[in-house]
């Protein structure tokens, strides 16, 4: 399933992407920081690199930890950060199997219908900083949607798709404690933020 394979990358980008920093000297990166933006209660660091072929916008928030270290951070407790990721859901441009060629056709039919045909799935997953007390990484999947966020030929899904995951990680900064929140508060907040980016694109083409 669809559903399967994403959530498999996800995690399994999160492992090697933890265990890449412990290492001494890595040989591979597994992630690279490229912009960070600071605010109230934590830091959001967009991020390249996460090894998946539907991978399109990745973002990472790290809430501030004050007046603790490495050791006691461990000892007290196990930080968790959260993971913010948009994926498309369609056939790899690539593709050029039957079963491929046969989902564009079908997805191009439900678009002329005027069937909502989804494009792509938000997650938001917390990860560990660092090891927990049984030296382990612990992560969660806290939330997941797909979302059709085609809007005219005129602007591209994908980056609609990034620009929609840029205001999420913008939107973590103003709330206190987001990794408090479950998965239904996250399912408003996303839906909120592409409600009103949606009005605003409709009124650009």
């Amino acid at each position: 399933m669809m559903f399967d394979r994403i959530l498999e990358d996800s995690l399994g980008y999160i492992r090697r992407m933890l265990w890449s920093k412990k290492e001494d000297k890595p040989t591979k990166q597994a992630f690279r920081p490229t912009r960070t933006v600071e605010g109230e209660f934590g830091f959001v660091h967009l991020l390249e690199g996460r090894d998946t072929p539907r991978a399109v916008r990745t973002w990472m928030f790290t809430p501030k930890r004050q007046n603790l270290n490495s050791a006691q951070m461990v000892a007290t407790s196990t930080p968790m950060d959260l993971h913010l990721y948009v994926d498309f859901l369609e056939p790899l441009p690539e593709s050029t199997s039957p079963k491929a060629k046969q989902e564009k056709t079908n997805r191009q039919a439900q678009r002329l219908r005027g069937e909502d045909v989804k494009t792509h799935r938000i997650q938001v997953l917390k990860a560990s900083h660092f090891l927990n007390k049984n030296g382990f990484y612990d992560y969660e999947l806290i939330f997941w949607k797909d979302y059709d966020l085609w809007v005219s030929n005129r602007l591209d899904a994908n980056k609609v798709a990034a620009r929609l995951l840029d205001r999420l990680a913008e939107r973590c900064l103003k709330i206190a404690t987001p990794l408090k929140l479950k998965s239904e508060a996250w399912e408003e907040v996303v839906d909120a933020l592409w409600n009103e980016m949606k009005e605003q694109l409709k009124q650009m083409v």
